[in-house]
């Protein structure tokens, strides 16, 4: 077993991603051109590295999500595989439940690292987008299994969500959802009162020191480190190939 599978995911200086806290579910809000892309592969990059499990939904079926798929994993881009791909995540949660916590040896504490399971992370770009891509009836069915999984899945591993869009209102999500996304980021420049109080709880003209977002930069909330400056991981595609860098990643968990 990868003697690092279980250890947080470092961000920027204090900040970092642990799957086995409550704060494993993320919501990334980010605009164009703010740097979400070079994040997520980052962020994918270290769960492989970890011999965690990737799925990815692109919805605008983006070279991003092409990328992921020409090695193998699997990506959903329109409505009907988006609710295939969450329902057999479901189904695999339930599953892992009923194999794993049913015995009598289960603490309250017990989590999927705890009795050595690898985790799934579901990486959804433009999570608004895609679920006004379906009709009515697809957007009800996918905010449904969505919000099981944001409800149910921390413990089993089976579902942490990473969550992106250009923008939310309090009134796109259900709090069922957003509620469970506990590591909150906001990146870029030109960040209205309304989308920093709505992302991170607070209001961007209290911050002391000004607002100071960028491509890369912004802000982030944690229950371990409260509201915080940080700058995304970068990765300079010039100098990295990404896609082969994938495919050892990938070669390596199926060994």
């Amino acid at each position: 077993m990868n003697k690092d599978m279980y250890k947080p995911i470092p961000i920027y200086d204090n900040v970092s991603w642990n799957l086995t806290s409550e704060a494993c579910h993320i919501l990334l809000i980010s605009p164009s051109g703010a740097g979400k892309t070079v994040f997520l592969c980052y962020l994918a990059a270290m769960v492989l590295k970890r011999g965690h499990k990737i799925l990815l939904i692109d919805g605008k079926n983006t070279a991003f999500g092409a990328t992921f798929k020409s090695i193998g994993i699997q990506v959903a881009t329109n409505p009907s595989e988006i609710i295939v791909m969450l329902e057999n995540l479901v189904e695999e949660m339930e599953q892992v439940y009923q194999t794993h916590f049913s015995s009598a040896c289960i603490d309250l504490d017990t989590n999927f690292s705890k009795l050595n399971l690898p985790a799934t992370v579901l990486i959804w770009d433009e999570v608004l987008s895609g679920l006004d891509s379906g009709t009515p009836e697809q957007r009800k069915k996918m905010t449904k299994l969505l919000k099981q999984l944001a409800l149910k899945s921390r413990m089993s591993g089976m579902g942490i969500l990473v969550l992106t869009s250009q923008r939310i209102l309090s009134t796109d999500l259900p709090k069922s959802i957003t509620e469970q996304c506990q590591t909150r980021l906001l990146m870029g420049t030109n960040i209205s009162e309304e989308l920093y109080h709505v992302t991170l709880g607070g209001y961007k003209k209290d911050l002391t020191t000004g607002y100071h977002g960028g491509v890369g930069k912004g802000y982030v909330v944690t229950p371990k480190t409260g509201l915080t400056y940080f700058e995304a991981p970068y990765m300079d595609f010039s100098k990295i190939n990404f896609k082969e860098l994938l495919e050892k990643l990938v070669h390596k968990n199926n060994e």
